[in-house]
């Protein structure tokens, strides 16, 4: 059986996942390229080789990817968001496909807090100016009493509310279920942008979530944090916003296209770093060795 690993740095932090595969007879070609491969580039590489199995990053794997990889039988996601899989055609070719939610529990929050902190004390922007030697104090925001808007309240989200709470923000969310929490506050989408300091996103829906319209009903300064779905944020809406002052900060990992380098790169009120969200050693570990346990699994049920 042949196997294909499309991730950029697969078994770079352990090789105990590749020992794995070998030990369970199983031959695998990584991605060639080290980086996101493109629709024609993961096409080609699917249909022209007797892949059963893909170990998946963030790769477009549409319809037209699908029907063309004709051995095919699992897909094991490298991370928690399927949106770059068609799902329905998968389901009608009998491939299977599964995810590793639980691996970023703790790394996508941490990042968050991380970013939300740089926002509110500007540490990205003084560290900027002392590296042109320029000792300019910039004022900045405590955590504690500012009221931070959750935006998806999953295992993300509430991980994100808990740590937030320990430096005494106080926490609104809002989700299309219905969620009780002890220490955050359900809100309308509305109210939650009228009433936020700070605004984080963790849903996972494909939907546009914020454009110019949703921006105008903040407040003026308010943070935004984006470290979930890169299609969330209409990004054109996003820059009006920080020219204009009304969004005070924001920071983003993810984008609309990937790798990213728009007009945001240009401003001063903006964190961008490139989809680090499961870049934590111990995390990227645990994620892929849930892939490959998802993957000998599947494999064991389907071939």
């Amino acid at each position: 059986m042949r196997v294909f690993i499309s991730t950029t740095t697969f078994a770079e932090c352990n090789k105990e996942t590749l020992r794995l595969l070998r030990k369970k007879n199983i031959d695998y070609v990584l991605n060639p390229y080290k980086r996101k491969l493109t629709e024609i580039e993961i096409n080609n590489i699917l249909s022209e080789s007797s892949y059963v199995g893909l170990i998946a990053g963030i790769e477009p794997l549409t319809k037209q990817v699908l029907e063309n990889a004709k051995s095919l039988r699992v897909i094991s996601r490298v991370g928690v968001g399927l949106d770059n899989i068609d799902l329905h055609i998968a389901k009608q070719l009998n491939i299977q496909v599964y995810n590793t939610p639980s691996a970023l529990v703790d790394c996508v929050p941490e990042l968050t807090i991380g970013l939300i902190l740089c926002c509110l004390r500007r540490i990205t922007s003084v560290d900027r100016n002392m590296r042109k030697k320029v000792w300019g104090k910039e004022m900045g925001l405590q955590f504690r009493d500012k009221i931070l808007g959750i935006i998806g309240f999953g295992k993300m989200g509430k991980k994100v509310a808990r740590l937030a709470k320990a430096f005494g923000a106080k926490i609104v969310f809002n989700d299309i279920r219905t969620i009780k929490s002890r220490i955050a506050e359900y809100v309308s989408l509305n109210e939650l942008f009228k009433i936020s300091d700070i605004i984080s996103i963790h849903y996972s829906s494909k939907e546009r979530l914020i454009t110019k319209k949703e921006i105008l009903r903040m407040k003026k300064g308010v943070i935004l944090i984006n470290t979930a779905r890169g299609f969330a944020i209409d990004e054109d809406s996003l820059y009006g916003g920080l020219k204009s002052g009304k969004i005070g900060y924001a920071a983003l990992d993810v984008y609309n296209n990937e790798p990213y380098s728009g007009k945001l790169v240009n401003l001063d009120n903006i964190i961008l770093t490139p989809h680090i969200g499961s870049y934590a050693k111990e995390a990227r570990i645990r994620m892929e060795a849930k892939a490959v346990e998802n993957l000998i699994k599947g494999l064991a049920k389907t071939c």
